[in-house]
């Protein structure tokens, strides 16, 4: 929850960014899991060697309803950081 919280926060930031991709359309559950596993691993912060497992096997090993929870905070964060941008 808090790296779906901090990735769209950061994405916010940027014009850019996931966020502006997803202004006009609902981002799909994969497509979700997909940049918080792939952030996560570019953010220089996760070293391969050092972790097991990587942060997609990770999200990959979370029950149905646990990724959904992540999904559905990820859209809400979404849809709170766009009504941000309009009220500015």
């Amino acid at each position: 929850m808090r790296q779906a919280r901090i990735l769209v926060e950061d994405s916010a930031r940027d014009r850019e960014g996931f966020a502006a991709y997803f202004s006009s359309r609902e981002p799909r559950d994969e497509e979700i899991l997909g940049l918080i596993a792939v952030t996560v691993l570019l953010s220089g912060k996760y070293h391969l060697a050092d972790r097991y497992p990587a942060p997609a096997e990770a999200l990959a090993a979370l029950s149905p309803e646990d990724r959904s929870e992540i999904c559905r905070e990820f859209r809400r964060q979404l849809h709170d950081s766009q009504r941000q941008l309009l009220l500015v």
